[in-house]
């Protein structure tokens, strides 16, 4: 009965034993994930810096969302800033996203050529 009842597995364990000589593991490969966190922080500065070149200089709290990378938050303060490359505006904002929460200063200024861009503030 012993012998039987191994015959009738033996097919099973072959099938199960040749399966698992084919699998093997890989390095995770993260290059995609690092370049896709950076374009993401980019295009969340290019909506903050629409932002705040469509709204007036105060201290209004003012909420923007970018839904490509599903990132928010709110602009606390719009100044008049100094600055050669045209007209800018500093400003305060939060940042809310997979990564967390910050908060952060910058400038945004305007060109003819490349609209509205944020710079790090000085």
């Amino acid at each position: 009965m012993i012998s039987s009842m191994r015959m009738k597995w033996l097919p099973l364990g072959l099938i199960v034993l040749a399966l698992a000589s084919c699998s093997s593991v890989e390095p995770l490969d993260t290059s995609l994930i690092t370049q896709s966190t950076a374009q993401n922080r980019r295009a969340d500065t290019s909506v903050i810096a629409e932002t705040v070149g469509q709204s007036t200089v105060g201290v209004e709290p003012l909420a923007w969302g970018n839904p490509s990378t599903g990132s928010s938050g709110v602009i606390s303060e719009i100044t008049v800033a100094p600055g050669s490359d045209g007209e800018c505006r500093g400003f305060v904002t939060t940042q809310r996203s997979l990564q967390g929460e910050s908060r952060f200063k910058g400038v945004a200024c305007h060109s003819a050529t490349a609209g509205w861009k944020v710079r790090p503030a000085n």
